[in-house]
């Protein structure tokens, strides 16, 4: 082998090497050869195996038609060795194939010398172009903290923390040539060297729209969240992206700033594939205590091109049938929504039976990325109640106020983030109260590629100024049914009137809890525990019977969402409470 000379130019691949395959077309009458492989060297039992899964003679169980194949594959193996000893930081390792052959068995040995690991001293950034602007000398300079780690991952993240860094600081076409380690092999030490080609320093400049067919150009501008003439940011644009994304409105969405003009601005150039305005859609659910569900529904998305939405909603269920017609108004500018709702139910339980009609309207407003939503609103409600054989009508206007964060990262099925929400509604007419409802859920993925899910999910109510029984029936508290504990019928994990009927109450606490894992790529089984009631007083007593429900149930991972059917129990059932109830939903139950 050749000497090195005493600095040498060592290049780092992130990916730490890949396996190489090579065969042989031999004469059918050759011998076929089978492989035996050993790693020597390696002290280290986790870095042993990582090597051989580079191997492709280890990795296989391929015969060889003759040494000569064996050989080559051994080489290929060594090179992808080597390399990924080199991307971990031994830059002076060796790595030498071994053959012995017994009759038509072949024991390869790789003899690997790792030789010191070593380390980085130095973190040197060279500027492929010129430019008249103070740029970082230092990865410190540009608030990236180095090690001194000689990891390829570990390289290749400086290298892309540094181009993110001046892209978020005024240099939008920032771009990484190379980055390469110069080693010094008699003291064991390295400097890495990022070659950065950075542009010019810009500042925002236009919004150049394309691709819309029935959207406002400046409609599309409206989301804009910097002033024209301040310092490029890339995460004003992504943040940007995302605004335009969520409206609804698009297939695809694009944001790129162009090239630096001389003024030094740079324009934004924003392409759009438009999604079709109508959706018409259907869903079906059910579940032993209130059977089979459907609901219909039609949207426009976009009317007069500006993402104003109508919707309107059919839902039909044993125990409730609803009309509503939803619309609203977007403020880009604010950011947040004006929202009006129109709404015929019908309402046929145990509990009791009603009709109500609903007129409201609320204005909400938007920040951190949309996670953060505050709302407030009036609501006109009319109803015609039939409560343990005495029917009575209501009159009254709602105020509702409603604070929430939502980071889940997915609405059928989320793996990240969590929500919580307060709302308090204060009701003012036949009957003058305040009502106020806290719920939170949230889960835990962990495991080999997410394969384990823990989520829970919880909920508190209590009604304020009022008793139990003057309480519109439709405004009290139940619990229950498939959203609510599972185990139990609809409405009927709470208090009963003396014909068994449930009766509600002015106060609710439930808690939730699943535990889901993945058996197959779009197979989830669960087991699950369900707690709550309602009480009679304004906040939950814990004295009452807490009623309890378990159960099992399977998600089929649909491109939709998943499809979930649960079968639960009650724990501590009364007679009255069925042995087994069953239900089909889509979606994860929280």
């Amino acid at each position: 082998m050749t000497a090195r000379s005493r600095f040498q130019r060592i290049w780092i691949s992130a990916l730490g090497g890949g396996a190489v395959l090579f065969y042989l077309v031999a004469p059918a009458f050759a011998a076929e050869l089978t492989t035996t492989v050993t790693i020597d060297g390696i002290d280290r039992n986790s870095l042993r195996a990582e090597l051989r899964e580079l191997s492709a003679l280890a990795s296989t169980e391929k015969a060889y038609n003759s040494l000569a194949a064996v050989r080559r594959a051994g080489e290929a193996d060594a090179r992808n060795i080597l390399q990924a000893l080199t991307s971990k930081g031994y830059y002076a390792a060796r790595v030498e194939p071994l053959y012995r052959r017994a009759s038509s068995e072949v024991d390869v040995t790789f003899d690997v010398i790792t030789g010191e690991r070593f380390t980085i001293s130095r973190y040197a950034i060279q500027y492929t172009d010129k430019q008249n602007v103070e740029r970082p000398d230092q990865l410190t300079d540009a608030d990236i903290k180095a090690t001194g780690n000689p990891d390829g991952k570990v390289l290749q993240g400086h290298a892309t923390s540094l181009v993110t860094w001046l892209q978020e600081n005024g240099f939008p076409a920032a771009a990484s040539r190379q980055h390469y380690v110069q080693a010094n092999f008699e003291t064991g030490e390295a400097i890495a060297v990022y070659e950065i080609s950075s542009g010019p320093k810009a500042t925002f400049g236009n919004i150049v729209v394309d691709g819309t067919e029935q959207t406002e150009a400046d409609f599309i501008e409206r989301y804009v969240t910097w002033d024209r003439g301040t310092i490029y940011q890339r995460s004003k644009t992504a943040s940007y992206r995302d605004a335009l994304v969520e409206t609804g409105l698009f297939r695809e969405v694009s944001v790129n700033p162009q090239k630096p003009l001389e003024d030094g601005s740079v324009d934004i150039l924003v392409t759009v594939s438009e999604r079709k305005r109508r959706t018409v859609g259907a869903g079906l659910s059910f579940a032993t205590d209130v059977g089979a569900g459907v609901q219909l529904f039609w949207e426009n998305r976009n009317l007069f091109g500006r993402a104003n939405r109508i919707s309107t909603r059919l839902t039909m269920t044993a125990p409730e049938q609803e009309l509503a017609v939803t619309a609203s108004r977007p403020y880009p500018s604010l950011p947040g929504s004006l929202n009006g709702t129109f709404s015929i139910r019908n309402e046929i339980s145990d509990a009791f039976e009603a009709q109500t009609i609903e007129l409201g309207s609320a204005l909400s407003r938007f920040w951190f990325d949309r996670m953060l939503e505050v709302s407030g609103g009036v609501g006109l409600n009319y109803s015609q109640i039939e409560d343990s054989g005495i029917e009575e009508t209501f009159f009254y206007f709602t105020l509702p106020a409603n604070i929430s964060w939502n980071s889940d990262d997915d609405l059928l099925n989320p793996t990240t983030g969590f929500r919580t929400a307060l709302t308090v509604t204060p009701y003012v007419g036949d009957v003058n109260f305040i009502q106020a409802k806290l719920t939170g859920a949230s889960r835990r993925v962990f495991g080999q590629d997410g394969r384990y899910t823990l989520a829970g999910r919880g909920a508190i109510g209590s009604s304020f100024g009022i008793d139990r029984d003057e309480i519109p029936a439709t405004e009290r508290f139940f619990a229950g049914g498939g959203g609510s504990v599972r185990g139990f019928a609809f409405q009927e994990a709470g208090p009963l009137d003396t014909v068994l009927d449930p009766i509600g109450g002015a106060s609710l606490v439930e808690a939730n809890f699943e535990g889901r894992v993945r058996v197959r790529e779009k197979l989830q089984l669960a087991a699950f525990v369900d707690a709550g009631t309602v009480s009679e007083s304004q906040f939950p007593d814990f004295s009452e019977e807490v009623l309890v429900g378990a159960g099992l149930g399977a998600r089929y991972l649909t491109p939709i969402g998943p499809l979930r059917v649960d079968v639960a129990t009650p724990l501590n059932g009364r007679e009255t409470d069925d042995p087994i109830q069953f239900y089909i939903a889509l979606g994860q139950p929280f």
